[in-house]
């Protein structure tokens, strides 16, 4: 298992549009670290460097696809009425970072939508995800999370000696595995995982299942600013910008 791994999800039609800039910006910057990218069709579609993974996401978690299958044709008319409304597409970043929990202990999930800018120095890596962090967000305060930049780790463990990312994606995944994610009040990722992390902050003291949970809130957020909160950040806005879709 690698100790940390960049995480991503795009298909081959979001890699033509703004995605290969991810792919692109992250060679040229010489990254330390490798990129795992889940894709929704043939990985032989994709470049080919030494440093990127592309696995099939449908293959690896065959739950993802089983949504989809379910709720196409829902998500499909949703989306006409809001974006904020469209399950299926943002059912996939959940999917790939359950799954990159195989292959990392610290998983940095960053959108397709997002350019590294240079490279990232080690000591970075540490600040933003210490050992005893959980997850790594940025919170908007009276809004829902910033999910295009998000830190994982696999090493806590609960009261019962359990990882607790795994009891933490349990929840997190079960928005989508069982169909609750409309029970929310907007079906996106970052909905699914403030419901999860709300749980978690309010069983931590309570429940062994839970405790030890922490994480870190990323970034300085003012509702005086936009919501692009990784943009006022300095933290990452020197390394990674993140342009929301292909703006």
């Amino acid at each position: 298992m690698l100790n940390k791994i960049f995480v991503t999800t795009f298909n081959y039609s979001l890699f033509q549009n703004y995605a290969y800039r991810l792919v692109d910006s992250f060679i040229k910057t010489n990254q330390d670290i490798p990129l795992y990218c889940y894709v929704e069709d043939d990985v032989n579609l994709y470049p080919k460097y030494e440093n990127i993974t592309y696995l099939n996401l449908f293959i690896e978690q065959p739950l993802s696809l089983k949504f989809v299958e379910r709720n196409k044709l829902k998500s499909q008319n949703n989306s006409k009425i809001s974006y904020l409304l469209d399950s299926v597409r943002f059912s996939f970043k959940v999917f790939a970072q359950s799954d990159a929990r195989k292959y990392s202990q610290k998983i940095f999930f960053i959108d397709a939508d997002t350019e590294f800018l240079k490279k990232i120095p080690e000591d970075w890596y540490k600040e933003c995800l210490p050992d005893d962090i959980l997850i790594s967000v940025y919170d908007r305060l009276g809004y829902y999370t910033e999910a295009g930049f998000l830190g994982f780790n696999t090493l806590p463990l609960n009261n019962k000696k359990e990882k607790l990312l795994d009891v933490f994606f349990t929840q997190y995944t079960s928005y989508y595995i069982y169909d609750l994610i409309y029970s929310l009040p907007a079906f996106t990722d970052c909905h699914a995982l403030d419901a999860t992390r709300s749980r978690f902050i309010l069983l931590k003291n309570y429940t062994e299942e839970h405790a030890n949970y922490n994480e870190k809130i990323l970034g300085n957020w003012s509702q005086k600013q936009d919501l692009n909160v990784m943009h006022y950040d300095n933290f990452i806005n020197k390394y990674i910008k993140h342009k929301k879709g292909n703006k």
